[in-house]
């Protein structure tokens, strides 16, 4: 594995803050201006701050930094409350409460978990118990997202979620799940696999995934999304879960193979420890990462997923516009996420009705964050 790429070097400073103190005042504006854009300029603050190196910054960007820190943490304490409501609307259930991705990571207080900017809370509960989710919930004041039949037939039958939610008194949307992918999708995991492993949050009656089916998720949400564009953002995720598991989780590294081939994850897992390695020096062990690449996709296959999400993932600078190799990547990407989301039978009308409404290109709306 070659050296990182100079365009990426200066994530090393999320992890190594001093490093950013050699920085030029050019420099720190390329890095606030890219950061900002990646949602990572808060992290590089708390970085920062968490080092006493706030001081030494120049001037214009050290208010630049304190005022996304102050955003940052804004958000996150508004998202604390939310899951605190959320599971005082949940408390009396007889099932599971599990906080997925971000809420996951900061009702763990892991180290990523500083700096993030929340803007949703996804939450899963067993799938005999969503109804019941779902009741309990609207009780609490929380209402499902207006859409029509077809996008309701869409997520109560075909998706791993149902409609999002949103509150009168919260501005996080709640994103309830039952999975973390399509039960009809090519690639789909059994969900009780997941709940037979779950731990205790440190935040009282929430659950959270096993560390192994953390990093999983991670790399799933990423590499079968529909929308990649530019998230660096998951890829630091994925390096800071693996970092700090792999140092405090005995036969981490042993059993991360095992398990992706036990989710049917091994190809999402492949892809993310490429590039975690490539651009951010994530130390994996040579046995496991062997392991990882034998189980990952093949000799061609690999042969366009690499190159097609080099193009996706990688930022544009902050003057240049958008490529056509990134357009035309993300096309591809898109056609590839709908192709593997749902059979034929079922994504040919669902496609033409997404055309009818005029969101066929609207790949952020299946994400959950409008109708799908």
């Amino acid at each position: 594995m070659s050296d990182v790429p100079a365009r990426f070097a200066w994530l090393a400073a999320l992890r190594q803050p001093e490093l950013a103190l050699g920085w030029s005042l050019s420099e720190w504006q390329r890095v606030i201006r890219l950061s900002r854009r990646l949602r990572l300029l808060a992290r590089l603050a708390e970085a920062l701050d968490s080092q006493g190196h706030m001081p030494q910054v120049p001037d214009p960007a050290r208010r630049l930094l304190i005022g996304e820190q102050r955003l940052s943490r804004a958000r996150t304490a508004a998202a604390v409350w939310a899951a605190q409501r959320v599971a005082a609307a949940l408390q009396a259930a007889p099932y599971a409460c599990v906080l997925l991705k971000g809420g996951a990571y900061l009702g763990q207080q892991l180290p990523i978990a500083a700096g993030r900017l929340p803007s949703d809370l996804d939450i899963l509960v067993p799938k005999a118990h969503i109804a019941d989710a779902q009741s309990r919930l609207i009780k609490a004041g929380w209402a499902e997202t207006q859409m029509d039949a077809h996008d309701q037939r869409y997520y109560h039958e075909w998706s791993h979620e149902v409609p999002p939610m949103q509150h009168p008194i919260h501005g996080l949307e709640l994103d309830l799940h039952h999975n973390i992918l399509p039960p009809v999708a090519r690639t789909h995991v059994d969900a009780d696999l997941l709940l037979a492993r779950l731990r205790p949050s440190a935040w009282p009656g929430w659950s959270v995934f096993d560390p192994l089916d953390q990093v999983l998720h991670s790399a799933a949400h990423l590499f079968l999304d529909a929308e990649p564009r530019e998230r660096v953002r998951d890829l630091v995720d994925l390096d800071g879960l693996m970092r700090h598991f792999g140092a405090t989780q005995p036969g981490f590294w042993a059993e991360l193979p095992r398990r992706a081939r036990q989710l049917g994850l091994s190809e999402p897992l492949a892809l993310a420890c490429y590039f975690v390695r490539l651009w951010l020096a994530t130390p994996i062990p040579p046995e496991a990462l062997e392991l990882i690449e034998q189980a990952g996709p093949g000799v061609i296959r690999r042969a366009w997923l690499v190159p097609l999400f080099s193009v996706l993932l990688t930022p544009a600078e902050p003057d240049d516009a958008q490529s056509l190799g990134q357009k035309l990547a993300a096309l591809l990407v898109l056609a590839r996420y709908h192709r593997q989301r749902m059979p034929l039978r079922l994504l040919v009308p669902h496609l033409w009705h997404k055309w009818r409404a005029g969101r066929l290109l609207d790949s952020g709306a299946v994400e959950g964050k409008a109708a799908p």
